[in-house]
């Protein structure tokens, strides 16, 4: 519901051009300033997640969601706009994402990908449905009638927030564990024992638990005696939730992954905005651009399944499949400007494939950060990672539009989507690199 009506705003630029006679970078705004906000404030609903409780989190976004497209069908100009569907919108829908997809990677353990990649499923079938739904909308009650419609629409976010449900206590307790052994390893490192690899540290850590559990007799449930020999996570002091943090953003691997995720957002963002307008400046009908579109979404539904499967695979390393997405997602939106795709049924080709890698990208995104920085950070990590999702949101149409206003066609736009794309994957690689290196060495 969220991703796909944050997704679909496309659809609305053709008539925002026609009734406030702005330039396409100024009209871009609107949708990239709400994507900028959806992603970039994710650190904020990181901070609220450990405050309150992850339904209060959705609860408090479907209000400020549903209050900005309340609100869009009286702005007078596009200013207005910025602030009701941008900001007020874009908050909202980041309140209610967050917590819904966090809480997907922390309900499970050994099939997370495929259960996050489900989940995030739900964003390409919005992404799907509501390009065609607003364009019928649109053609019966006018642009700003639709949008009290697509409020309406918006308010079954209150429902599926209150139906968020806490994790149990005893899945809470796995997670506590993998803090549990972090700090048993910081404590092993720093001893006179610390020196040698970290895979031998690690290794020497589990040995330890092990040998305490069965110590105490508990062989058969080492977990329970792994989350009560050191202290609750509960007890943590502030300068320890701090470090927190800063663990979660300041790791190599994962600063990689961030700036690859900014640069990729960049460039999918471009598309997910231009594209109905681009379409149409390519004679098709509105009607055909939209069903084009649409495509978008049926491929990010079925990647998004896709990945997770893949994903849970063991013998598919997650990254490299990550990237391998990022890098067709953009090599296949440089295809876009050769004229002889210019038909529908070219376009609904490329849109298909476009969201196939597009849904496999975004089923990874959960898991792949679970992998680089562990279930215990997930929640810190994935708002961050967020935060690079918008800033590459927020940036990619606007300058998309300077070029559109300034060579008057779309082409150039498409040709710096898929430039950007293909370096978020370019950029992901060298963690392959660094890891192949670490092994030699």
């Amino acid at each position: 519901m969220a991703f796909g009506t944050s997704q679909s705003i496309g659809v609305y630029n053709i008539e925002f051009l026609r009734t406030f006679k702005s330039g396409a970078a100024a009209v871009a705004l609107v949708g990239s300033i709400n994507l900028g906000v959806f992603l970039g404030a994710g650190p904020l609903a990181s901070v609220l997640m450990t405050r309150w409780s992850h339904r209060q989190v959705a609860v408090l976004g479907a209000i400020f969601a549903n209050m900005g497209l309340v609100l869009m069908p009286f702005a007078p100009n596009l200013e207005y706009m910025y602030v009701f569907y941008g900001i007020l919108s874009g908050l909202g829908y980041s309140l209610v994402y967050v917590p819904s997809h966090v809480l997907s990677g922390l309900y499970f353990h050994k099939h997370r990908s495929l259960a996050t990649g489900i989940a995030t499923s739900g964003s390409g079938f919005g992404a799907a449905m509501f390009p065609v739904v607003m364009y019928h909308m649109i053609q019966y009650y006018g642009w700003r009638g639709s949008l009290f419609i697509v409020s309406g629409l918006n308010l079954h976010l209150f429902v599926f927030a209150l139906l968020l449900k806490p994790v149990p206590k005893e899945i809470q307790q796995l997670g506590d564990i993998n803090i549990e052994l972090t700090v048993v390893l910081e404590n092993h490192v720093n001893s006179d024992h610390g020196e040698g690899t970290e895979n031998n540290q690690k290794e020497d850590c589990e040995i330890l638990v092990v040998a305490y559990a069965k110590n105490h007799g508990d062989d058969e449930n080492e977990n329970k005696v792994k989350s009560t020999m050191l202290p609750s996570n509960k007890k943590a002091t502030d300068i320890q939730r701090l470090k927190k943090h800063f663990l979660a953003i300041f790791t190599l691997d994962f600063m990689i992954y961030w700036l690859s995720n900014l640069l990729w957002n960049a460039g999918v963002a471009i598309v997910l905005v231009f594209f109905p307008e681009y379409a149409y400046s390519v004679d098709l009908s509105e009607q055909s651009a939209s069903t084009a579109y649409t495509m978008v979404g049926v491929g990010s539904c079925i990647g998004c399944v896709l990945g997770g499967v893949l994903g849970n695979i063991k013998y598919i390393d997650r990254i490299i499949l990550y990237i391998l997405g990022n890098i067709g997602a953009g090599l296949i939106t440089l295809v876009i400007p050769l004229k002889v795709m210019h038909t529908i049924v070219g376009l609904i080709f490329i849109c298909l494939i476009f969201g196939l890698l597009f849904g496999i990208i975004l089923g990874l995104l959960v898991v792949v950060t679970s992998d680089l920085l562990g279930v215990d950070l997930l929640g810190d990590g994935f708002g961050y990672l967020m935060l690079a999702n918008g800033i590459g949101e927020f940036s990619g149409p606007p300058l998309a539009g300077l070029l559109i206003d300034h060579y008057g066609n779309q082409d150039p736009a498409m040709y710096l989507s898929g430039v950007f794309t293909i370096l978020g994957g370019i950029v992901m690689s060298i963690v392959i690199v660094r890891r192949r290196l670490s092994q030699r060495t």
